[in-house]
């Protein structure tokens, strides 16, 4: 059995960027039988080490298995523990524009203790006692221990005969030579170069030839010579032959192709309700009953009856109907989560806040989207380079969709039922139709693009790029970028205000929040927050955002009126993402390291409940 380990790997934002962002492992077996490997990630901050990787696999002889991880903290360690001592392991990052940085040192774990001093990591679960090995060969004998404390002397024993000195052993033989080694695995194709600029569009051709004349119709025959007449009156001239038929019309040419058709326009607002129609008019009064005679002076006269009522007036017609107002959405309240450890989905009913089924997806799952129109659900895997389409009704994956490479955000535009998946090694976001599931156009954004998020009312798409401090703004009728807006150093998640069209930016290296104004597109506030931000969500409705702090394990809540912070609410240990419902006014926040999602009532700004998951929780998402 060999303990292996990285050491804490230095990873503080240079230049507005991380050294590594992306973290690869490649591992051989150069043994003749399986061996089991287990995979333990680490990230620091301040003086507590928190697990938010672990993987146990097999991996068979002369097999080779590759990892990518994500690796956006300051400090970093990974820890390998192997079945057998001829595991090969190499390990080497990438930073936000997949270039590759210098390849990190894999060392035995008791040459270099795992975390700095005084930091304790969380104590993983203890895992399933294995098979026993065979024996291994005996280490090599420890450095001497300190002297103890001098005993009281005892009494001196008898001396004992000196024993005889044994023979010394014969020399053993030498070993044969081992075999050469399998040769190694050819390293990883380089990342494929960013697409090259598309070229001037060519020169008009030349206009074809005109097609032949038609062939001329035949001379019609001349007529017969009259006979010669007598000398005297000149014979009638003959009459003049008939006109030959006209040539056939050469062939009409080919229909040219049919143009694309142009991108489906944003759904027009519901008209105004119809007025009440005018009321009936009132039925005419009935006539006055005649007045009683005067009685005699002396005794009054009796009082004269009185006279009927008139009748009714007819009742006016009714109105026309107003137009049907808008339907009250039923609330599904589903809960999304991505267990990036675990290659699956816990889907949480909100009723109860328990979890009421697990579907497996892809490969270290992180953002997930949803469209309650639809009741589809899209889940990024970041390790397959795909998306996970799952019907919501029977809660199984119905379409697997390849995309670009490492595969973090999604996003769904309602109104024209399409997907944005940002590709962060890619710097592009490919966009999916949602009846289909196919990408059906990629389009190039910033430098490492990490979530998204989209305003179905402007049909307007956001993508935070990590890489260059920037965000990406997406016309969706086109699918082309129509502005770049700088904002804070590391921009992570992003989410969206429809009512206020209102954009809000977590800046992981800033400490801060970046607010677009998604009229003007640029940023009007800037808001400091807890430590390391990384997922942010609005509840449009109460116009408040919320958001999760990996570094200080709790979560801001936001004004959106005044842009200040209300509260502070504790949260899990390393919360990555959070997502509101507006329909009950429950914030759920993903903890990847207490393995558990925290339910916060908008109400009062507590936690009410805290949810048991899957392995590392990262995305999450809604159905209202």
């Amino acid at each position: 059995m060999a303990s292996l380990t990285t050491g804490l790997i230095e990873n503080t934002p240079v230049s507005g960027g991380r050294p590594t962002s992306t973290f690869t492992v490649k591992i051989t077996n150069d043994d003749t039988i399986s061996a089991n490997i287990e995979i333990l990630g680490f990230f620091v901050i301040g003086t507590m080490k928190t697990l938010y990787v672990q993987e146990l696999f097999a991996l068979a002889p002369a097999g080779v298995a590759t990892r990518d991880y994500t690796a956006p903290f300051d400090e970093f360690e990974f820890q390998f523990i192997t079945s057998s001592d001829a595991i090969e392991i190499s390990a080497w990052g990438k930073d936000a524009a997949g270039d590759l940085v210098a390849a990190h040192r894999v060392l035995p774990a008791e040459l270099n203790p795992i975390g700095s001093v005084e930091i304790t990591g969380t104590t993983g679960a203890t895992g399933a006692t294995g098979a026993t090995g065979a024996t291994g060969a005996t280490g090599a004998i420890g450095a001497t221990g300190e002297t103890g404390a001098t005993g009281a002397t005892g009494a001196t024993g008898a001396t004992g005969a000196t024993g005889a000195t044994g023979a010394i052993g014969a020399t053993g033989e030498t070993g044969a030579t081992g075999a050469t080694g399998a040769t190694g695995a050819t390293g990883a194709t380089g990342a494929t170069g960013a697409i090259g600029a598309t070229g001037e569009t060519g020169a008009t051709g030349a206009t074809g030839a005109t097609g032949a004349t038609g062939a001329i119709g035949a001379t019609g025959e001349t007529g017969a010579t009259g006979a010669t007449g007598a000398t005297g009156a000149t014979g009638a001239t003959g009459a003049t032959g008939a006109t030959g038929a006209t040539g056939a019309t050469g062939a009409t040419g080919a229909t040219g192709a049919t143009g694309a058709t142009g991108a489906t326009g944003a759904i027009g607002a519901t008209g105004e309700t119809g007025a009440t129609g005018a009321t009936g008019a009132t039925g005419a009064t009935g006539a006055i009953g005649a007045t009683g005679e005067t009685g005699a002076t002396g005794a009054t006269g009796a009082t004269g009856a009185t006279g009927a009522t008139g009748a009714i007036g007819a009742t006016g017609e009714t109105g026309a109907t107003g137009a049907t107002g808008a339907t009250t959405p039923v609330s599904v309240n589903r809960i999304y989560v991505s267990n990036y450890n675990d290659n699956t989905a816990s889907v949480i009913d909100g009723n109860t806040n328990t979890v009421m089924t697990t579907i497996p997806v892809g490969i270290n799952p992180y953002g997930i989207g949803v469209n309650p129109t639809t009741n589809r659900i899209y889940v990024a895997n970041i390790g397959d380079s795909d998306v996970s389409a799952i019907d919501g009704s029977t809660n199984t994956v119905i379409a697997t969709v390849p995309v670009g490479a490492n595969p973090l955000g999604v996003a769904v535009v309602l109104s024209t039922n399409e997907i944005y998946v940002t590709n962060n090694t890619d710097n592009t976001v490919s966009v999916i139709d949602g009846t289909a599931n196919t990408v059906i156009v990629t389009v190039s954004v910033g430098t490492g693009p990490t979530f998204v998020d989209a305003n179905s009312t402007t049909n307007r798409i956001y993508v935070s790029n990590s890489g260059d401090n920037t965000v990406s703004v997406i016309d969706g009728m086109t699918n082309t970028v129509m502005v770049t807006i700088p904002v804070g150093t590391s921009p992570f998640g992003i989410s969206v205000n429809p009512t206020t069209n209102r954009i809000y930016v977590a800046n992981d290296s800033d400490n801060t929040v970046s607010v677009i104004d998604g009229f003007s597109n640029t940023v009007f506030a800037t808001i400091p927050v807890g430590t390391s931000p990384l997922g942010v969500a609005v509840n449009n409705l109460t116009d408040t955002i919320y958001v999760a702090n990996l570094g200080s394990n709790n979560v801001s809540v936001i004004n959106g009126n005044t842009n200040t912070v209300l509260t502070t609410i504790p949260v899990g240990t390393s919360p990555l993402d959070v997502r509101t419902d507006p329909l009950t006014n429950g914030i759920y926040v993903s903890n990847a390291g207490s393995n558990n999602v925290s339910v916060i009532s908008g109400n009062t700004n507590t936690v009410v409940s805290t949810i048991p998951v899957g392995s590392s929780p990262h995305g999450i998402g809604v159905n209202p």
